[in-house]
């Protein structure tokens, strides 16, 4: 292989592996895995969600989480996200910028039904990449729309099947 096709494979792996990195955040969020989700950022990582001052570091970022404080109240019943667009403003061998359209499905259950909100985010992100793989070192959260349906159907997250059973 020339050093053209080199430099090409490794621009290939690293788009996969910030794929990866982006799929486990929204996993995370979804299995209500706060370990999970926290391994997707460094340690001094800087935040901004749908314009809420800054967090600074992962503890507090991970205390911020919505999802997690909804989920354990009851009032998220279950989450799902999808990731849309990944756009690669730019991505060098060590750092890139990304920006992730994601659709949520936010199903909670009120006094008579249950309802999903569902919201339009985004995610700028920038990302380092260490020596155990990228991570979102800076994130600006944004929510561009949002409306809510009556669910006719919906498991708890604890109800959610996240393995093939044995035998």
């Amino acid at each position: 292989m020339t050093s053209i096709d080199n430099n090409a494979l490794q621009t290939l792996m690293d788009r996969a592996n910030i794929h990866d990195l982006l799929n486990r955040y929204y996993q995370g969020i979804d299995r209500g895995s706060m370990a999970q989700v926290e391994s997707c950022f460094t340690e001094d990582v800087r935040c901004w969600y749908d314009g809420r001052p800054a967090t600074v570091g992962r503890p507090a970022l991970m205390d911020s989480f919505l999802a997690f404080r909804k989920q354990k109240t009851g009032e998220w019943k279950i989450t799902t996200h999808f990731m849309g667009n990944l756009n690669f403003n730019r991505l060098e061998a060590d750092s890139a910028e990304v920006e992730t359209n994601a659709i949520a499905f936010l199903v909670q259950p009120q006094t008579t039904d249950t309802f999903v909100n569902m919201r339009s985010l985004r995610y700028v992100d920038q990302l380092v990449k260490t020596s155990s793989g990228w991570l979102i070192q800076k994130r600006v959260h944004t929510l561009d729309w949002s409306c809510q349906v009556p669910a006719t159907f919906a498991k708890t997250t604890a109800e959610r099947i996240v393995s093939i059973p044995a035998g």
